[in-house]
């Protein structure tokens, strides 16, 4: 089994009106357009009226939400005065009518036909529908309501004037929840009832969120299919429980497993009982989990197709006929993971699903318009999931519109990403088989390495690894998946204490108790940048009101046991301003009294979250407390310090006990069972060149600046004698004072070489030796 990596293949909606949305049927002043655009719904009452000569039918239903939006102009405290201007206040909040549901996928799927039709002249397409009008009432019982606040967020990071309302749109700071429908259907009301109900249709589009549409509802006629028609089932599926509901619909979906397309997200799945799939991680091991739950979920491997959305940063396609078992393809943002900060920093954004279920419908009306149901297969599938993945981006990066009008879905913009014609380019890979945890997708590839490493130094890592999953905080950048999820759980930890609080529960559990500091420590060769991984990984966190103060304190350089506790009177003034002090703690191992003497003072600290100075108990308040070695590389190093006995003398095992996370950062050195090395190495080496040389200007390739073989002996060679420093000690005594190349004859002489690598290595290594 094996992952098979296919580089990266290149990556409004009108105004709307108060508690409004743009009617779903444009009407034109033109006859002739007109008669065009009323082909895209029925327009016969006959419920089995369909011609099959020049026309092909599409069905929608499911769920129908409307979503109540309140739309939030400024974020200014209220008032605490009692003057008169809250009449005028007032003005700055209004209230709107959004689509959701089944309705959202109308509104697509209607503009999607329009654009079908107005491309061929035959044969057109046909939307049945249900007639929910343009208006739903608030106290309406016959679907369910979601309620939100919006407000006004920067269209992108590069906003610089925020007074300028064209720089802002509406995005969702509060979800406040829904109401389910709680009346159920007498079939009384149309908007219950679908206006036309053909007996035959070519494709039918369902949306079934486990609140109770299809407990009291009819299936579409066409669902059953006839001996002339038999179509394809597309279904956005999620909800509680939503693979043991016993409904109409999941009956139906067995029996038509052969040609249906389940839709649902990796957080649905998630609720399932026995499902395991990480979140917020590596690529790969999100893919994997997922490989593994299809080969053991026949609940959901019995359908020729299921995808599964990670919102707008990956999309993940089991093809149940392809392969022996079936394949798992993931399709990813290689800059960003599922839940990365740059699709809710600046507010939040719903409709994602439905707007990759409106992609997947529309290149199965392409392939029926180009000759049949027959195209419907992994290729067709994998543009559909790709232009819907750059569609559900377009929809975060729209938002409900500008401030500057009434807030609506992004419609236009969606569709416009749905129907480009050239597939965007994501990094893709695709699975087969069991699939172990270790697995990583530069792995299928291993020659390319070398090459990537080369590209990294020349053109840096943005362009270097546009097609490789990688993660990146400020100055660390890592493709390791290993340190991915290292680093994205040790961030998860911070959050989650920096953030507790401001809940109920936080607010208890700091009355109750002395608030006791997070403590990870975190493990790597000398100078592979330990101190730069922490404030990057943990000071990239965006976390509203409240501040991080960094502290880097060395034991080593500790005289006695005095200056540990003027540091921690220094942490109770970052409190008493208000900041949550984050201090790196390094060289913790080093010897003081013997071997790990420091570990016993900090093991109160630690747990009770106090310090002594002489009789008097001091609490430190809440900080985070990062360990990072300087004798040990690894954990496993620092657990054989002083040996077994020597350990436990002193207090390393209870020093242990009361570390919540570790981070462990590979090294520079060649190994057998590290393959990315390499690429380590190379970042390295280019942040060198361009701190200490003038070869590698902004904006330039630096293919032309070094010498081939200088540059293999950097990345080939075994092992530098000190690790990062001897590679910079190299650079630097290399004569390129105002020289614009690195040539062999830069390089310092064999005597200064062998006092940071083995000369003769390093040559051999140069000429690939």
């Amino acid at each position: 089994m094996g992952w098979k990596l296919s580089g990266l293949k290149d990556t409004g909606a009108g105004e709307g009106g108060w508690r409004r949305y743009p009617p779903i049927i444009a009407h034109s002043h033109d006859p002739q357009r007109a008669a065009e655009e009323t082909i895209v719904t029925a327009p016969n009452n006959d419920e089995n009226h369909f011609e099959a000569s020049d026309e092909h039918a599409v069905v929608v239903s499911g769920d129908a939400i409307a979503d109540w939006m309140v739309a939030r102009r400024t974020e200014d405290e209220p008032r605490r005065t009692s003057g008169a201007k809250w009449q005028e206040r007032q003005l700055a909040v209004t209230q709107h009518e959004v689509p959701g549901g089944a309705r959202l996928l109308t509104a697509l799927l209607t503009e999607l036909i329009t654009k079908l039709n107005e491309e061929s002249e035959a044969p057109k397409f046909r939307l049945h529908k249900h007639d929910w009008g343009d208006q739903i009432a608030w106290n309406e019982e016959d679907i369910s309501h979601y309620h939100g606040t919006l407000s006004r967020f920067p269209i992108n990071e590069k906003v610089s004037n925020f007074r300028a309302d064209e720089n802002f749109c509406w995005r969702i700071s509060e979800n406040l929840g829904i109401n389910r429908r709680v009346k159920p259907c007498q079939h009384q009301n149309s908007a219950c009832r679908l206006s036309s109900d053909p007996a035959e249709a070519d494709l039918v589009a369902l949306v079934d969120s486990g609140l109770g549409y299809y407990e009291d509802h009819d299936l579409p006629k066409a669902l059953g299919g006839t001996a002339q028609r038999n179509p394809w089932l597309v279904v956005k599926l999620g909800g509680d429980q939503m693979l043991t509901r016993e409904n109409k619909l999941q009956k139906a979906l067995n029996d038509r497993k052969d040609k249906s397309v389940i839709i649902t997200t990796a957080d649905d799945l998630r609720r399932v009982p026995g499902n395991h799939i990480s979140q917020g991680t590596a690529w790969e091991l999100a893919a994997g989990d997922c490989a593994n739950m299809f080969r053991r979920e026949t609940r959901l491997n019995r359908y020729r197709f299921v995808v599964v959305s990670f919102g707008p940063a990956g999309v993940l396609l089991f093809d149940r006929d392809s392969g022996i078992n079936g394949t798992c393809s993931v399709f990813c943002d290689p800059a960003r993971v599922e839940g990365s900060s740059d699709f809710w920093l600046n507010g939040r954004m719903w409709g994602y699903t439905t707007t990759l279920t409106a992609a997947i419908c529309r290149d199965l009306m392409q392939a029926l318009r180009n000759g049949g149901q027959q195209e419907v297969d992994q290729t067709l599938m994998t543009q559909s999931v790709k232009r819907g993945l750059k569609a559900m981006r377009e929809v975060y990066d729209h938002g409900f519109g500008p401030v500057t009008r009434a807030p609506s879905f992004p419609v236009k913009e969606a569709v416009d990403a749905i129907k480009e014609k050239k597939p965007p380019k994501f990094a893709e890979a695709t699975l087969e088989g069991d699939v172990g945890r270790s697995w990583t997708m530069l792995q299928a590839e291993p020659g390319r390495l070398h090459e990537i490493a080369c590209d990294i130094v020349y053109r840096g890592v943005d362009k270097a690894l546009a097609t490789v999953p990688h993660l990146k905080y400020g100055k660390v950048v890592t493709v390791d998946r290993r340190e991915i999820e290292s680093y994205q759980s040790v961030r998860a930890l911070v959050k989650d204490y920096v953030e507790r609080r401001g809940t109920r529960v936080g607010r208890y559990w700091e009355k109750s108790r002395t608030p006791v500091p997070l403590s990870i420590a975190i493990f790597g060769q000398p100078g592979s940048g330990k101190s730069t991984a922490v404030k990057e990984v943990i000071g990239s966190l965006q976390i509203q009101d409240r501040e991080l103060k960094f502290e880097e304190l060395n034991l080593s350089q500790f005289r006695d046991t005095s200056e540990l506790v003027d540091s921690f009177h220094l942490l109770r003034d970052h409190r008493l301003k208000g900041k949550v002090p984050v201090v790196l703690w390094d060289e913790f191992d080093t010897e003081f009294d013997g071997v790990l003497g420091w570990l016993r003072y900090f093991l109160s600290p630690m747990q009770d979250g106090t310090f002594q100075q002489g009789q008097v108990v001091r609490p430190i308040g809440r900080s985070v407390f990062v360990f990072a070695g300087g004798v040990s590389s690894s954990l496993s190093e620092f657990k054989k310090l002083g040996g077994e006995e020597g350990f436990k003398r002193a207090k390393g095992p209870d020093f242990l006990s009361r570390v919540r996370g570790t981070m462990e950062l590979q090294g520079i050195e060649r190994r057998a069972e590290d393959p990315f090395w390499v690429l380590r190495r190379a970042m390295l080496l280019r942040s060198i060149l361009r701190a200490e040389t003038q070869l590698l200007p902004d904006g330039q390739s630096g293919e032309g600046s070094i010498d081939k073989d200088v540059l293999n002996g950097f990345l080939s060679v075994n092992g530098f004698s000190h690790g990062v420093r001897s590679m910079r000690a190299i650079v630097v005594n290399s004569s390129l004072l105002g020289e614009y190349y690195y040539a062999k004859s830069n390089l310092p002489n064999e005597t200064q070489l062998n006092l940071h690598v083995n000369a003769r290595d390093f040559y051999a290594a140069m000429h690939g030796k």
